[in-house]
Formats: structure tokens, C-alpha cells, sequence
């Protein structure tokens, strides 16, 4: 199976009040032997976030904007439950992302490439319109550690299209 989705992302910034938010596309492909209830994957995604936080101040020193872009890259195993067109999917992720953070504002600009470990869990559920073709929604919860700007968490709800082959 290959699956093409995009969605809404939302994200906690460390040292900052403000929540991120964004968009992201992700592409994968499964193999789920003699289709069973188990498959194994790969995925790759791009993820960007962006946040302004203003304080009460004199100057521009006072607002900050921040912007967040990451490529997760990672195994996906996922268990299938469920029969008939709709069916329901709790997945794992379990890889690495490369990410660029940008600081605009405030005493200093900062911009930092890191990378690190990818971990996270989904539920979604995919709707056969075919033998062949089938549309997949879900919520991805991850977490991302990072040496320079600290760990941080990212929530995705997602949909796409995908195929059987």
C-alpha cells in the first residue's frame, strides 16, 4: 500500500507561551503480508510550524517569531482491527527527523539545524471505496528530541488517499 496525506499540525515551544501551528505531508508505504492484521512501513514527512509571540515592551525587540520545520523519516508498524469498508488502525512511529528552527526577534536572531529521535503513536481509520483505492484519516501524537532547542511534542490530524497494489 502507498499512502499520500497532508494536515493541520500543532506543536508546544520550549522557553516561549505560545502553541505552533502548521501543515505537514507525509508519504508511506506498507507491506501487510497476506493482509493480515499486522503491516510493517516506512514513512517520510515535512512538517512546518510557525508562532509570534508579542510583549508588552517598547520597541521591536519585543516580538518574537518563531519557525519550525522538520523531516521525520521512520518505521511505521501498524495493527489493522475492524472488517468490512471502514476499518480502524492504531499505528506506531519510531525513526529520526531533521529540523530547522528559526528565532526571529527579541535580543538576537537564532537559526539552528539538529536532529534526533522520532517517537510517536496514531489511531486513524482507512474507508475502502475500491478494491484498490481507500481514504485514511488519523491523529498522530509524536515526540521529537532535540540537542539544541529541547524535546517538544507534535499533534497531527491528517488525511489522504491511498492504494493498493
Amino acid at each position: 500500500m502507498a499512502i499520500i496525506g497532508g494536515g493541520y499540525v500543532f506543536a508546544n515551544i520550549e522557553d516561549s507561551d505560545e502553541d505552533a501551528t502548521g501543515w505537514r505531508i507525509n508519504a508511506s508505504y506498507e507491506f501487510n503480508p497476506y493482509r493480515g492484521k499486522f503491516s510493517h512501513g516506512i514513512a517520510i514527512g515535512y512538517i512546518e510550524t510557525t508562532a509570534s509571540e508579542s510583549y508588552d515592551g517598547i520597541g521591536d525587540f519585543d516580538d518574537i517569531d518563531f519557525t519550525m520545520t522538520s523531516i521525520p523519516v521512520y518505521y511505521a508498524p501498524k495493527y489493522n482491527f475492524g472488517s468490512g469498508a471502514l476499518k480502524g488502525f492504531l499505528k506506531g512511529a519510531l525513526g529520526w527527523h531533521f529540523s530547522d528552527y528559526e528565532k526571529r526577534g527579541g535580543v538576537a536572531d537564532v537559526s539552528v539545524s539538529d536532529s534526533g529521535f522520532y517517537g510517536g503513536l496514531a489511531l486513524g481509520a482507512m474507508f475502502n471505496v475500491s478494491s484498490t483505492v481507500f481514504l485514511n484519516a488519523e491523529y498522530e501524537w509524536a515526540y521529537l528530541s532535540n540537542y539544541y532547542y529541547k524535546d517538544g511534542n507534535i499533534n497531527s490530524i491528517m488525511g489522504g488517499i491511498g492504494f493498493r497494489f
